[in-house]
């Protein structure tokens, strides 16, 4: 799911995600449309937020994400001159607009059935609604919808904003229905986003020093004596920190997968928390761990015996997601395979293994409340008073029990609070449903300590006149009464994390593909994206728009040829291998070779990389540069001129054993497997740009000159190529870039 704020002005340079969110959607002060209480404690299911300029112009209010329109209604004209005093919409004498749009979001925030999720928008107090909607239709993300209104007169370039949904939804998103997260077992695997946590248990030990990668127990290789001596052996480590009995740690893991300022955009940042979400210790940056992270997988592998070492692909998801997601696809072996980070503690820092026994596993899909997320479902009368014990709680600042206007004030705005409840998920019937005025708000008529000055008949017959001119439920919106409110900003913060596409977006980026190899991609697309971190904008142009060409929009995932296959492409066989071109080396190899997947992963070498990566082929079974003889072509020597850099391979059985028997080439006898299995389809793709660091060129930006550097590195082009050559034909250079652009703009904000 691709999601946005209703107001879209341009990020500034070097803007943070939360600075500019907070900029889209500013408003919704205590007092002023705040979520999810009024100063009198009445619950309020959105926030009042205001329009930014654009120059002279507010912002239009726009589709935060693909939906369905489900009610629209356009909004009643303001009289001329002075406001009647009968007037719904001028109550108290001040002018209130009550068009509105509604919007159902049918989408995905991951894998399999329980990620599938339903959800409303309701956009309220529009000045006007924008003409081409009509019920029925799609709305899609960015579109407009229309124009901010007034909201008691003096509030001008306002709307009311609500995200709602049903008890099925809820659980759907959130990944429980009720309580705190449970921390007894792992979290979620179909829907894994955001940041990652550790949760360690009390006696936990951390090292000064970096253990050993290949020890579950912190040990370390002492260094060797000398040349001629033998290896000494390895020594244990002794803690210098141990977490306190009963003393539970959080530890925080976040890459910022392309975000953030120029210099950082590859690094990793581990905190610490309490497990009330208080910080500990000091937040530390691993820069450009992103980067590197499939060299650390292949470090880390190769560590172990050649005959047991873990598949660096597993490796790689456990140093990304503490834990291999892709279950059915990876196999961590050893299981216990150890996870050395240094983290951040109370004084100090030091190292720990976040795979060892008792650690468990969540991400910000969990909506974990050591971040704050808090289910709130304990408001029982169902009128509009928040009457929810907790919350009160929360405000009650003499502990009486009773919540004052001036308790109520100070608590709302205090900065201890105001995460809570912006993070507080609440069910409570809807302020917009004409039927049940009198039992919601018959309260104001009640002195209480929350209310002191109560409504008189006449008082509320003129509130009740105003609510109905304003409400439109019951009705064929398919929004239930009763329902779970979100804090707008807190829940397009959270969701911006997943980008799981949908099958609909996925049809916009390549409006090309078949319905059906949308269906057939599309999950393993969404896993590899979030494997490998391309999920910003401009990581996501690179990678579809290079691949757009490469695979045709998903309709070419294996090489096109004319002819016998094996005549076509021996041309892939050639004694340019012989300079480490493909590794393709023997006669048919060209067309075993060829190109397979979504990046059209080509030659021997490609190959067998590719298959001791997912843990295929053992590196112990053959020889590195098995190409550098030149028998594979029926020529001799240690060389190969330049006039015979065309030979193609040689059919003598005699050279071919020596040459086999002598260089042990990498056996692989089923290469359609990186087109036949769905999962490595993509996956070779996603491979191909964590081995040669293409986030990091992708993170330079969507420019014209990025998208040559990024095209040579797709291709294997010299440097030389578009530069003081011309680009070759074959290569699709116009098109790369145009896809790449197009793309880019349909997943940027603006």
């Amino acid at each position: 799911m691709l999601i946005s704020p209703p107001f879209l002005p341009a990020r500034l340079a070097n803007e943070s995600e939360d600075d500019w969110i907070n900029r889209c959607m500013s408003g919704g002060q205590p007092g002023d449309g705040a979520f999810p209480l009024s100063l009198n404690l009445g619950w309020h299911g959105g926030m009042h937020l205001i329009a930014p300029m654009n120059g002279d112009t507010p912002e239009p209010v726009r589709a935060i994400a693909d939906g369905t329109v489900v009610f629209t209604r356009t909004p009643t004209p303001q009289p001329s001159g002075p406001l009647p005093t009968d007037h719904p919409l001028a109550y108290r004498g001040r002018w209130t607009d009550n068009g509105v749009v509604v919007l159902r979001h049918e989408t995905e925030i991951g894998e399999g059935a329980n990620a599938r999720v339903v959800f409303f928008s309701i956009y309220m107090h529009l000045s006007a609604v924008h003409p081409a909607l009509q019920v029925g239709r799609t709305a899609y993300r960015k579109s407009e919808l229309g124009a901010a209104g007034q909201i008691y007169g003096d509030t001008q370039r306002r709307i009311h904003f609500e995200i709602v949904c049903d008890d099925a939804n809820l659980a759907r998103l959130v990944g429980r229905a009720s309580g705190d997260l449970s921390t007894t077992s792992d979290g979620r695997l179909d829907a894994v986003y955001g940041q990652v946590y550790f949760v360690l248990p009390s006696g936990t030990n951390f090292y000064d020093r970096k253990p050993l990668d290949n020890r579950s127990v912190a040990h370390i290789q002492p260094p060797k004596p000398s040349d001629n001596a033998p290896l000494p052996p390895v020594q244990p480590l002794q803690a210098t920190h141990t977490s306190a009995e009963g003393e539970i740690l959080v530890i925080a893991l976040r890459y910022s997968d392309g975000h953030g300022a120029a210099g950082h955009r590859g690094s990793a940042w581990l905190s610490t928390l309490a497990p009330d979400g208080t910080a500990v210790g000091q937040l530390s940056e691993e820069q450009d761990a992103e980067y590197n992270l499939y060299a650390r997988a292949i470090e880390i592998s190769n560590v172990f015996p050649a005959d047991a070492c873990p598949a660096p692909s597993a490796v790689y998801e456990l140093l990304r997601f503490g834990r291999v997601i892709n279950t059915a696809n990876e196999s961590l072996i050893p299981a216990d395979l150890p996870h050395w980070r240094r983290v951040p503690y109370a004084g100090g820092s030091g190292w720990v293994n976040l795979n060892a026994q008792g650690v468990r596993k969540f991400s910000d899909a969990d909506f974990p409340h050591w971040q704050q997320w808090r289910l709130i479902d304990d408001s029982a009368d169902q009128d509009s008073r928040c009457d929810s014990a907790t919350l009160r709680s929360w405000l009650d600042i003499s502990g009486e029990g009773q919540v004052d206007p001036i308790e109520a004030t100070a608590r709302l705005a205090d900065t201890a609070v105001a995460p809570r409840l912006a993070r507080a998920i609440c069910k409570f019937p809807s302020e917009w449903d004409a039927s049940a005025i009198d039992r919601r708000w018959e309260w104001l008529k009640t002195t209480t300590p929350e209310n002191p000055i109560p409504f008189t008949n006449s008082d509320f017959e003129l509130l009740k006149a105003h609510i109905e001119a304003l409400a439109f439920l019951p009705g064929e919106t398919g929004l239930p009464v009763n329902h779970w409110h979100f804090q707008p900003r807190s829940f397009i913060s959270q969701l911006r994390k997943s980008g799981w596409l949908s099958a609909s977006e996925l049809k916009r980026i390549y409006p090309a593909a078949t319905a059906a190899n949308i269906e057939k991609y599309r999950q393993k697309l969404n896993s590899c994206r979030q494997k490998y971190g391309i999920l910003s904008n401009s990581r996501n142009g690179h990678f579809f728009g290079q691949a757009a060409v490469e695979s045709l929009q998903l309709t070419l995932m294996k090489e096109r040829y004319n002819g016998d296959p094996d005549d076509y492409f021996r041309k892939y066989a050639k004694a340019r291998n012989f300079k480490g071109w493909l590794g393709n080396v023997e006669w048919n190899d060209g067309h075993k070779f060829c190109g397979r997947g979504l990046k059209q992963m080509t030659g021997r070498d490609n190959y067998s990389k590719y298959w001791i990566y997912r843990g295929w082929l053992r590196q112990s079974t053959f020889k590195q540069r098995w190409w550098v003889d030149a028998r594979w072509w029926g020529l001799s020597g240690t060389n190969i001129p330049t006039a015979q850099l065309n030979t193609l391979p040689t059919q003598n059985p005699n050279l071919v054993a020596a040459a086999r028997a002598e260089n042990m080439p990498p056996e692989i006898n089923d290469p359609d497997r990186a087109y036949t299995d769905i999962y490595a389809c993509i996956d070779t793709a996603g491979w191909f740009w964590a081995k040669n660091k293409l986030t990091r060129t992708a993170d330079a930006g969507v420019e014209f000159a990025t998208i040559d550097d990024m095209t040579r590195k797709i291709r294997g082009d010299a440097e030389s190529v578009g530069v003081t050559t011309p680009w070759p034909a074959d290569a699709n250079r116009p098109q790369r870039g145009q896809e790449t652009v197009r793309i880019h703009s349909f997943f940027a904000e603006y």
